[in-house]
């Protein structure tokens, strides 16, 4: 122990390490998804009202907006023959008669890295969401209510 000039105690710690158990998390591709969908709902908490995407006098639905995302998503991969990626996205549409019993959108986001979905189905899916999400988190040029 030394002393400084203001008489307070110093405490030399020499080529020594302290652990307090903090680890950094990994960024994971769900976590991507999930600052995504936060930077989706700023837009809308930021938006002019508009009732039919689930805005209304500056308060906002994130159940309407997570469906006007999926729903045409769901149709275009039925459409389109990849039946796996429609009924799954039709699974997540389906609203629980059960208050409280639906998953947070976050939620399944994170989780889609254990998917029930085949690899390039899974990619396809990941690709789609983000650029989609890019899409509504964007500022747009003019707002117009259709």
């Amino acid at each position: 122990m030394m002393v400084d000039h203001h008489g307070t105690d110093l405490f030399l710690v020499n080529d020594q390490t302290f652990n307090f158990g903090f680890r950094p998390r990994t960024q994971t591709p769900g976590d991507e998804l999930v600052e995504l969908w936060r930077r989706v709902l700023w837009a809308a908490e930021n938006a002019p009202a508009c009732p039919c995407h689930g805005l209304v006098s500056g308060r906002f639905n994130p159940d309407a907006i997570e469906t006007n995302m999926l729903t045409p998503m769901r149709t275009r991969f039925r459409e389109e023959g990849k039946q796996d990626l429609a009924e799954y996205l039709g699974r997540r549409l389906t609203k629980s008669p059960f208050a409280g019993l639906r998953q947070p959108l976050e939620k399944w986001l994170k989780g889609l890295d254990e998917a029930k979905l085949e690899d390039g189905a899974r990619k396809l899916l990941r690709d789609e969401l983000t650029a989609m999400m890019k899409y509504y988190a964007e500022e747009q040029p003019a707002f117009v209510c259709e």
